[in-house]
């Protein structure tokens, strides 16, 4: 097998692992707050993705200062969930130094 060969058949392994996950998941929905969670300055929702298989989302969210490329201080918070839409949250003290914020949804 020549390496163009094998690289195209790893590429398209790869496509379809990724979009059987994808179509196992759940698509959850945050609501976006002004100095929180989704894109700034917008109204609605913001689509949740999952980060791998940790059983944590991750959505956008307002970064203050000016972040690293790397998650020094990750943290994980549970916001509440109705369905498919969770509340938003907004980017305080109390949550530490989190330049990325990974939630877990919980049920009310």
């Amino acid at each position: 097998m020549t390496r163009t060969v094998l690289l195209l058949w790893l590429a398209a392994c790869c496509a379809a692992t990724a979009s059987a996950a994808a179509a196992v998941q759940p698509v959850l929905r945050v609501e976006r707050m002004n100095m929180g969670s989704g894109l700034q300055n917008a109204r609605g929702t913001e689509n949740a993705q999952p980060v791998g298989s940790l059983g944590v989302w991750h959505v956008p969210q307002y970064m203050p200062g000016y972040p690293t490329a790397a998650t020094i201080w990750p943290r994980v918070i549970v916001i509440q969930c109705n369905d498919d839409l969770c509340a938003g949250y907004e980017v305080t003290p109390e949550l530490g130094r989190g330049e990325y914020l990974f939630f877990v949804p919980a049920n009310k």
